[in-house]
């Protein structure tokens, strides 16, 4: 006998029994079949998660877009409203000879977010303050000869 193999007890069974449990040979054949049924089982299953999901992002995509729609047409009507204030202040700058018309503004980027409303309305009212500072002038104006 070998010294080292006798140093090592042997490796007792995992079976507590006696009992052979009986697997059923399969072919080769039947193992595919088998195999390929798993598989096409799982891709149906997998299709059929995909279109929920396609649906679901179609879906999405849907409502981002109606969204995207509709921002496009608050900045256009904000975009005029701010371009008609603009023009008339001009307009009614105009006779001021002091006064040196410039094109509009670049819009600022740096303003920190606020609800467009917020702007909106502080641009009706910077508008609004310069419409009450030139009726304050035309009341003090003494009448020019014509």
């Amino acid at each position: 006998m070998n010294p080292m193999t006798t140093m090592f007890e042997s490796v007792p069974s995992q079976r507590q029994s006696e009992e052979v449990i009986e697997v059923p040979a399969l072919s080769a054949v039947e193992r595919y079949k088998e195999i390929i049924a798993i598989a096409t089982d799982a891709a149906t299953r997998q299709r059929k998660l995909d279109e929920v999901r396609c649906a679901e992002l179609a879906a999405r995509i849907a409502s981002t877009q109606h969204e995207i729609a509709e921002v496009r047409d608050r900045e256009r009507v904000v975009r005029m409203g701010a371009a008609l204030h603009w023009e008339q202040a001009v307009e009614q700058l105009w006779d001021e000879r002091w006064f040196k018309m410039v094109p509009p503004p670049v819009p600022d980027e740096s303003v920190p977010p606020r609800p467009q409303g917020e702007y909106n309305r502080a641009m009706d009212l910077a508008y609004q303050a310069l419409e009450d500072s030139l009726a304050k002038r035309t009341l003090l104006r003494r009448k020019q000869k014509d």
